[in-house]
């Protein structure tokens, strides 16, 4: 992580001392392995630290939210119209005239030849 010493509130100097017992100067850039604490309001983080480390997963992680379409009706199916009506599709198209739920019991186990069958006795009115 990379930071910039800088003098606390009020004072003109930064009060860090190196290695060679010399104070650092104010804006006297350098490396360290983690944020040193006790050195709280003395420094910047220029990179490397948490808020960077923050604002690169946020952007990492975003990502664009898409409802992908339904997959196309095919075949016959049962459609709710609602009000307690229901009507029989074909490829997502109305083909019968509307029914009760009871009138089509058991008409999604019926094969695709009685399903045709059932549709040409109760075709749509025109």
């Amino acid at each position: 992580m990379k930071i910039r010493l800088k003098a606390p509130a009020g004072l003109t100097s930064t009060g860090i001392y190196g290695k060679n017992g010399e104070e650092m100067p104010v804006g006297h850039e350098m490396e360290v392995k983690e944020e040193p604490k006790g050195w709280a309001g003395r420094y910047d983080i220029l990179s490397g630290g948490k808020s960077e480390a923050k604002s690169e997963t946020k952007t990492e992680t975003k990502a664009a939210v898409t409802n992908p379409a339904p997959p196309p009706e095919t075949g016959y199916a049962v459609k709710d119209k609602g009000g307690s009506w229901f009507v029989i599709t074909k490829d997502g198209e109305e083909v019968t005239k509307s029914f009760r739920k009871a009138d089509l019991e058991g008409f999604e186990e019926m094969s695709d030849e009685d399903k045709g069958a059932f549709v040409d006795l109760h075709k749509k009115e025109a």
